[in-house]
């Protein structure tokens, strides 16, 4: 069975993120309290969509990824929901490859659904990427666009 997870370091890369822009807010609001100046109210607009956008995408959209005996299950455990697809409910999938530097490439997996779901991940934010898209090469390689 192949288990794929968020990597540990993306997460704790995220979360000192998070910690630098809620330290940044809150000084922010504290300055807005004592003495307000136009930037003030620029940054507190611009830093709390950005803070809530990556705690959606990284904390609750955390999903885990299990595949084997022709099974692939996705879990939200955030969420709490867990979905459960045959490898016949796969419509197609694709692996997106990106040259970014000159020695750097990115990865990313998508896999289509027959109820009209995506999953979707790239090869530095989850383990098991490789292993994953192995799996999907030995068991639907007919299902492969691209």
């Amino acid at each position: 069975m192949i288990v794929s997870k968020p990597r540990t370091n993306t997460i704790v890369s995220f979360i000192f993120f998070l910690l630098i822009t809620l330290s940044v807010l809150v000084m922010n609001v504290i300055t807005i309290f004592k003495w307000a100046a136009w930037y003030n109210y620029l940054i507190i607009a611009l830093l709390v969509p950005i803070a809530l956008l990556v705690s959606y995408r990284i904390f609750i959209r955390y999903k885990t990824i299990r595949l084997g005996n022709n099974q692939m299950e996705i879990h939200y455990p955030v969420l709490r929901r867990r979905h459960l697809y045959s490898l016949q409910a796969v419509v197609n999938w694709r692996e997106n490859i990106v040259k970014t530097g000159k020695n750097s490439v990115y990865k990313e997996l998508e896999i289509y659904f027959d109820d009209k779901r995506k999953l979707s991940f790239g090869q530095k934010e989850q383990t098991e990427y490789d292993r994953v898209v192995a799996y999907l090469k030995q068991k639907v390689p007919k299902k492969k666009i691209g």
